[in-house]
Parts: C-alpha cells; structure tokens; sequence
C-alpha cells in the first residue's frame, strides 16, 4: 500500500513538473540599477543630514522582493514594523516604473518626497 501511494505522489510530482508555469517578467537590470541609485540618493539627502521628517526613520533596499526591488523606510526603533514608505521600483523593460505609498508619502514631507523622487527618476542627484 505504501508504494502505491509513493507512486501516486512521484506521479503527481512529475505531473506538475511538466505543466508549464505562467511567466513572470523578471525585473530588469535597470530596475535593479534604479532601485541602487534611488537609496544612495535617500541615505544622503534624508538619513545622513539629520532631516527632521527622516530622523525616526532608517530605510532598507529589498533588491529580491517579489515583483522587483523595493525600498522600505521604517521606524528606527522598531525596524521590524510596519513600513512608513514603500517605493516599488517594478519593469522589465530598460525603464522601470516607480510606485510610492505609505503614510509619509500623504504626511507633512510628502511634497518634498515627490519633488526629490521626481528629481531623482529624471536622472538628478541633488538634495531637496
């Protein structure tokens, strides 16, 4: 009984090894590029100079997150919690698309933090 069974499974499992999955498109390397560009850009301009919207705040590049990398900002005292901002950099192509949400992106810093991250997309390095 149990090597029947134990074929059932094998069977099973070859089964479902020769059905094709669903591509998903990988992210770019230029997504990737981004996404490296984008959190040298934040470490400088908002964690390293002491802003004041940033100063309770550290921020983590996710290269590996599904569907791309991400760029998470958390609290500094409670890095395991819940992010305050999240920029999804998502594409295969050589020009990624960004999305931005979380509470600081509709805060008091949310105009800064859209003319920064508008700056830097265009290909700008400056600080705000």
């Amino acid at each position: 009984m149990a090597h029947a069974i134990l074929r059932g499974v094998a069977f099973a499992a070859a089964l479902l090894a020769a059905v094709p999955l669903p591509s998903m498109a990988q992210p770019s390397d230029a997504a990737y590029a981004l996404a490296n560009r984008l959190g040298a850009a934040m470490e400088r301009c908002w964690f390293m100079g002491g802003d004041p919207v940033f100063g309770a705040y550290v921020y983590s590049l996710e290269p590996n997150a599904t569907g791309g990398p991400r760029i998470l900002v958390v609290p500094r005292d409670s890095r395991e919690g819940r992010p305050v901002l999240v920029i999804d950099i998502l594409g295969a192509g050589p020009k990624p698309r960004v999305n931005v949400y979380g509470p600081l992106a509709a805060g008091p810093g949310a105009d800064r933090i859209g003319r920064d991250l508008r700056r830097w997309l265009d290909g700008g390095d400056g600080c705000g």
